[in-house]
């Protein structure tokens, strides 16, 4: 396109302080059309859903516009973005979904935050990533094309999630927590949404709420890695001395380390559940503490294990 004189809203910006979510949806419309792009609310839908990738119509405005300004030229790209997000387009093409697990697992999803800024709450975004998943035959290997399409290792997105499920719970969010556990259960057909959650939870120093998730946890659960261990010394410190034991003498996940490799409160928790006592269901309070602080260290090792593995 030609040289031009911008007017409106569209004289104001700067392609290095990006104000879109600030832009009435007649500044748009009217910011677009001075770029050559000739939009209406009805045509950019139609556009989106048969839309192959987010990224073609962001390629097809470029093309439209030609513009050669690297400012206008951001603003192109980022408008796509801006009004998929405002104007509620129900289409999650491959590269969409994958941005979207990007922001989920990096933003704090506060619904005023969502709603000032037109971004899909974390629930939306959870929603439409499991049933993207549940569509495929391996829904691991789908997850991962997504994290790598963001230049991300597809090692690195469980415990990403952990991470961002721990901000989840600072915040309050319980809901999207669970939620994410169950994810991770489901895709990496292993462990528990529960044990994930209370995972985080620990990482969050919520203790009770990671000893009520711990006690949730069925033992057919194919639950390892060292998450097992904690997982009965957390039922252990909630005051469940026959799920302790199940975790930490049956379950085929357990690690089995040895009394060298244990600190002083895990030998106490372990010698407890192999008393007779733990099985009445009484649990002193200076073994629960125990229990907890041997929690504590064996899901700090679990953590570190699973983001290596």
């Amino acid at each position: 396109m030609s040289d031009f004189t911008p007017t409106g809203r569209l004289a104001t910006w700067d392609g290095t302080v990006p104000d879109l979510r600030d832009w009435s949806d007649e500044e748009m419309i009217d910011g677009l059309g001075q770029l050559g792009v000739t939009i209406t609310r009805e045509s950019f839908t139609a556009d989106a859903m048969a839309a192959g990738a987010q990224s073609d119509l962001e390629d097809a405005w470029m093309r439209t516009s030609g513009t050669k300004d690297e400012g206008f030229q951001v603003l192109l790209w980022l408008g796509v973005q801006e009004l998929w997000e405002r104007w509620k387009i129900d289409s999650w093409p491959k590269d969409r979904m994958a941005r979207m697990f990007a922001y989920l697992v990096d933003a704090e999803y506060a619904h005023e935050w969502a709603a000032r800024c037109h971004a899909p709450l974390g629930a939306d975004v959870m929603n439409s990533l499991n049933t993207y998943l549940s569509s495929s035959d391996d829904p691991k290997a789908a997850l991962d094309e997504l994290v790598e399409l963001l230049g991300m290792p597809a090692v690195a997105w469980p415990s990403k999630l952990l991470d961002a499920m721990a901000e989840w719970l600072e915040v309050g969010n319980l809901t999207l927590a669970a939620a994410g556990g169950d994810l991770m259960a489901n895709v990496l057909g292993e462990g528990h949404g529960q044990v994930y959650l209370a995972t985080a939870c620990m990482t969050a120093r919520l203790y009770d709420r990671a000893q009520a998730a711990a006690l949730q946890v069925p033992h057919e659960a194919p639950v390892k890695g060292g998450f097992a261990e904690m997982t009965g010394y957390l039922c252990l410190a909630g005051g469940s001395g026959p799920s302790a034991r199940y975790w930490l003498n049956e379950a085929k996940g357990r690690s089995r380390p040895k009394r060298s490799e244990m600190t002083y409160a895990a030998e106490t928790a372990r010698d407890f559940v192999n008393d007779a006592q733990a099985m009445a269901g009484d649990v002193p309070d200076r073994v629960r503490k125990a229990a907890l602080q041997a929690a504590s260290q064996s899901c700090f090792y679990a953590v570190m294990a699973f983001a290596g593995m």
